[in-house]
């Protein structure tokens, strides 16, 4: 596991749910994909350390929770690694439910150095700006500060906010992830994460905790991707109008650039 695979938990950790009903395209999205294409494609094929990636998911999910409102997605990736260590990664999601919109971006900054033959640590920042894909959400607007480290096959990262999707709400968010490839091609992972509310708010008391889990299985076919997972945690919650089940069977794709 490299360090884009670290730094992927924190990015664009997501699993996509079994659609409910096809959905259509909107304006806003289809002219936000072409731009994120357009940006991935200008990036320097000859550069190593430039990677980009875009998807299309039936949803897009994040410690457990659904940020589309259980609709399909668009995701585009770039991330950037100097040979120094420093890192930068970014990406964009639309919604392509019924009136599907772009819902913003999740970036992050950081710093990663090998302390060992096995062991690397990283530490940096993340900023998520993603809006509600219901009326009258919170949407995922935070910011982010993490130490991670990975050895082998296992990654761990702990991250703190001062301002988790509220202002004054502060959080501690830890988890740990693990991966090894069964067969040529094949990904076998598996997360955990346990989200701790620091501070009490309107909508949160301090010391409330969440889980979250997921078991996924990748298959690489040259630049493209197929993925299925099963996420879940805790249990069911009421959000955008509905009851949304907390354990979810989920497939996507992606190509890489």
């Amino acid at each position: 596991m490299g360090l884009r695979s670290l730094r992927t938990i924190a990015a664009v950790n997501a699993t996509v749910v079994l659609p409910k009903r096809r959905s259509g395209l909107s304006q806003e999205v289809l002219v936000h994909a072409c731009v994120a294409v357009a940006l991935l494609l200008a990036a320097d094929p000859a550069a190593a350390q430039v990677a980009a990636s875009i998807g299309l998911d039936s949803d897009y999910r994040l410690r457990g929770y659904s940020l589309t409102n259980d609709h399909p997605a668009v995701t585009a990736q770039i991330s950037y690694d100097d040979p120094s260590g420093f890192y930068l990664t970014g990406s964009s999601l639309g919604d392509l439910g019924d009136n599907g919109r772009f819902l913003g971006v999740i970036a992050d900054a950081g710093y990663a150095k090998r302390v060992g033959r096995r062991v690397t640590v990283d530490a940096g920042v993340l900023r998520s700006q993603i809006r509600s894909a219901y009326p009258g959400g919170l949407g995922y607007k935070y910011s982010e500060l993490y130490l991670g480290a990975y050895a082998g096959p296992v990654a761990a990262r702990l991250y703190y906010s001062p301002d988790y999707r509220t202002s004054g709400q502060s959080t501690l968010y830890g988890e740990v992830e693990a991966g090894f490839e069964p067969a040529k091609n094949w990904r076998l992972s598996g997360h955990v994460g346990l989200l701790t509310y620091l501070s009490t708010t309107q909508y949160w008391e301090s010391g409330e905790t969440h889980r979250d889990w997921r078991i996924s299985l990748g298959r690489q076919f040259g630049r493209f991707e197929l993925h299925t997972a099963l996420s879940g945690g805790g249990r069911r919650t009421y959000y955008g109008g509905r009851l949304h089940d907390r354990a979810a069977l989920t497939f996507g794709g992606s190509a890489s650039f």
